[in-house]
């Protein structure tokens, strides 16, 4: 009897986890991907293109 009422949770529970789990990584992709094209619009207008003078990081002074 135990072990059909734990597997009846189990069961519960992934009925549950499952849709919610597939709904926020859906959501949270089409949230990057809608920053990213936000990112790449912005970058156009300005006029700007990736080069290596806008990366993050500044390149190394010679010698170091």
């Amino acid at each position: 009897m135990t072990f059909l009422v734990l597997t009846g949770l189990g069961v519960l529970m992934a009925l549950v986890y499952v849709p919610v789990r597939i709904y926020l990584t859906l959501t949270a992709r089409g949230r990057r991907l809608r920053l990213l094209l936000r990112i790449r619009l912005l970058r156009q207008q300005l006029g700007e293109e990736l080069t290596p003078s806008t990366s993050l990081h500044p390149p190394a002074a010679p010698g170091q």
